[in-house]
């Protein structure tokens, strides 16, 4: 991808306005008005246009187009990933960087991914979106949400985007495992975050309010078995007790079912589809 040598003067006009408003992206008609200030230029959606023909943009979805800088040759040298993915998914529904690229991001994993894991309360996105040659894989949230927990942060000049902070982040491996990685990692990220004393756990519990009873089943487990039995205590007498029914404690079903009953834990009520002597291998692997 090249920038055209023919820039004309109205394109100059429309990227130093947009470099003067510290805009990265464009949209229609969101960005009509603005557009419409620009003296120099006739049609605003003919000089997108155009600039998109001369390079100096670069469609990134319907009427969305991204400000390729110079010396930029592809949309990932644009602008950093988190401004790159508000771009994407700006007006669009409430949205965070989340799940196994949350746990990448907080580093709680060592693991690196190249697809980008969103989770969004849009129905109209689809699962999978892309940024340039990167995938965005959408995971939809449909539950009731207040979206506590999502951090708003700068990604670059005046564009912001969002993040779950860690405590979030944690309780989506028990809503969304097959997004956050296989078990082995999200098991891990709760130890290494629990050892280094990074979680509050009080805001961790409150959060879960808006979890099912079945995922905070899930958190009391995991808090148990880190090491915080009053809290798991605690969130169980919340839920009135162990949960009924076949409720796995993975959502995500790693491991293959058998023939063979699964163990139940009695304290949660959750069926162990992890074997017990494998989770205590994952969490003591960092001690």
């Amino acid at each position: 991808m090249s920038r055209s040598t023919s820039v004309t003067i109205e394109d100059q006009a429309v990227l130093h306005s947009a470099a003067q408003s510290g805009k990265l992206f464009l949209r229609w008609p969101e960005d009509k008005a603005w557009l419409e200030t620009i003296h120099e230029i006739g049609d605003p959606l003919a000089q997108l246009a155009g600039l998109t023909r001369r390079g100096s943009l670069v469609s990134i979805g319907k009427q969305r187009w991204l400000i390729m800088p110079t010396g930029a040759s592809s949309v990932e040298q644009a602008a950093p990933v988190k401004a790159l993915l508000t771009a994407l998914l700006e007006g669009r529904g409430n949205w965070y960087l989340g799940c196994l690229s949350a746990l990448i991001d907080h580093g709680l994993t060592d693991i690196d991914s190249a697809a980008l894991y969103v989770v969004s309360s849009s129905n109209s996105l689809p699962n999978q979106l892309h940024i340039g040659r990167r995938e965005v894989k959408v995971v939809h949230r449909r539950q009731p949400d207040s979206w506590v927990g999502v951090e708003r942060e700068r990604a670059a000049g005046r564009v912001f985007s969002y993040r779950s902070d860690l405590e979030r982040t944690l309780l989506d491996t028990l809503d969304y495992p097959r997004h956050c990685g296989s078990a082995e990692i999200w098991v891990r990220a709760w130890e290494r975050a629990m050892r280094e004393e990074r979680v509050d756990l009080g805001k961790l519990i409150d959060y879960s309010d808006e979890r099912t009873a079945v995922a905070q089943a899930r958190l009391a487990y995991w808090l148990r078995e880190t090491g915080h039995p009053r809290e798991a205590r605690r969130v169980l007498r919340g839920i009135g007790g162990p949960v009924k029914g076949s409720q796995p404690l993975d959502a995500g079903r790693s491991f293959a079912e058998t023939g063979t009953k699964r163990a139940r834990d009695k304290e949660t009520g959750l069926v162990l589809n992890i074997q017990q002597q494998t989770i205590d291998g994952w969490l003591t692997y960092g001690k």
